[in-house]
């Protein structure tokens, strides 16, 4: 696999010439991840940024009882972790591989090296953490303020949006995605979820062969009617 091809897919690097992508690439390690690995918790951080390449990432918070609560899901060419001056995540939260995910890992100090020498870098990363700040606020506002059904139709349609491809009025959802999955995900019991998963699929706003699709004009009526 080649990790300077893979490093000038991730966004915030895809304009730098081939000579500084190098710098990256022989001060960064490439790793490859499975599916359901954890990659940062409050009990194991790490000074490093992570460049997604492949896969889907996971941030998510877990409170006393063990409740989880997604932040926000990331799809390949995003950027997670933190440096001296940047943080893309806090010493809550977690990351955990959704799939088989192949990720590029740069110690912080390094990266600040770098960017020192390229403002670009430092302007752009500056509008990452903006946007991923904008999307961890609407994720997390949707997901804690309205009911369950709500909370599973948004996080399915957004997951869809991510990960899926659309065929008609359905939209996939690429994921291996359990009932206690989706329950872990939008904080509720598997019990619950399961209920309304099979409503969804009565009313046939939902639907599952091997993975789930979403018929994405009916969720977002749906949503619109909460």
């Amino acid at each position: 696999m080649d990790k300077l091809k893979l490093l000038s897919q991730i966004s915030l690097f895809e304009e730098l010439p081939t000579n500084e992508l190098q710098l990256i690439n022989d001060a960064s390690e490439m790793v490859q991840l499975k599916r359901g690995d954890v990659i940062l918790s409050p009990h194991q951080r790490q000074d490093a940024l992570f460049f997604l390449k492949e896969g889907q990432v996971r941030l998510y918070r877990m409170n006393k009882q063990g409740k989880q609560f997604t932040v926000d899901v990331l799809v390949g060419g995003n950027t997670f972790g933190e440096t001296a001056t940047l943080s893309l995540t806090d010493d809550d939260m977690y990351a955990e591989a959704m799939t088989d995910t192949c990720l590029c890992i740069m110690p912080t100090d390094q990266f600040e090296t770098f960017i020192e020498s390229n403002p670009k870098i430092a302007m752009k990363l500056i509008q990452v953490l903006s946007n991923r700040l904008k999307d961890v606020y609407s994720f997390s506002e949707h997901l804690a303020l309205n009911d369950v059904k709500y909370r599973i139709v948004y996080l399915l349609l957004k997951l869809s949006e991510k990960s899926g491809t659309r065929h008609k009025q359905w939209q996939s959802i690429d994921l291996k995605l359990t009932h206690t999955d989706i329950a872990q995900m939008i904080g509720s019991t598997r019990e619950t979820t399961s209920l309304i998963l099979n409503q969804l699929k009565k009313e046939e706003v939902l639907k599952k062969e091997l993975y789930f699709a979403i018929d994405a004009n009916r969720a977002s009526e749906l949503l619109n009617q909460f």
